[in-house]
């Protein structure tokens, strides 16, 4: 049960990455980049309370998307919408990308 369990959450942690992956690497194409640095925000249990999620979401994402930096901003208030606030106030405080 733990296998089955540690291989759904990675897989899982992949498919996510991959994702945004595709995302961030379009970004940094259509602003002619060679590299990028963006801020995202997140919100959920899954990525604040497993023990493994993030850190894999992260290490996949440095793999798919080695030209980009991404930062993680979690949002605190436990809402959907909390994610995309903090990811909007923290470029408006630190700059695009920062």
């Amino acid at each position: 049960m733990r296998e089955v369990c540690h291989t759904v959450s990675v897989r899982a942690a992949q498919l996510c990455a991959a994702g945004l992956a595709a995302v961030v690497e379009k970004m940094r194409e259509n602003r002619g980049l060679d590299r990028l640095s963006v801020t995202v925000g997140v919100d959920g249990t899954l990525y604040k309370l497993h023990p493994h999620f993030s850190r894999c979401v992260q290490r996949t994402l440095r793999d798919l998307a080695p030209n980009c930096t991404v930062k993680f901003m979690p949002s605190e208030d436990g809402s959907g919408k909390g994610a995309a606030l903090v990811a909007a106030v923290a470029c408006r405080t630190t700059g695009p990308g920062q």
